[in-house]
């Protein structure tokens, strides 16, 4: 399955945090946004493909407009695809 999930990434003392507001306990971080963005890739992946095989519910994905953020936050669209991360 293919999915795109809002992710906050904030910028930190020391890199940057991302958290998926959709999806509870998905956190991931980054030393660059780069890095962040590929982190939050990964665990989107792992959380969603472990959702699917335990038969777990999978939320809908969030207007990005409805998305509050603070000053030092940054909301991009992460994408996954779930058959593929399996391979």
């Amino acid at each position: 399955m293919t999915y795109a999930f809002s992710a906050i990434i904030t910028l930190e003392d020391n890199g940057y945090s991302v958290r998926f507001p959709d999806i509870d306990d998905c956190v991931t971080c980054g030393e660059t946004m780069s890095e962040a963005v590929d982190m939050a890739e990964d665990a989107l992946c792992l959380m969603l493909a472990d959702k699917e095989e335990c038969g777990d519910e999978i939320p809908e994905p969030s207007d990005i407009d409805d998305i509050k953020t603070e000053q030092n936050e940054t909301i991009v669209l992460i994408s996954c695809d779930t058959d593929k991360y399996r391979r």
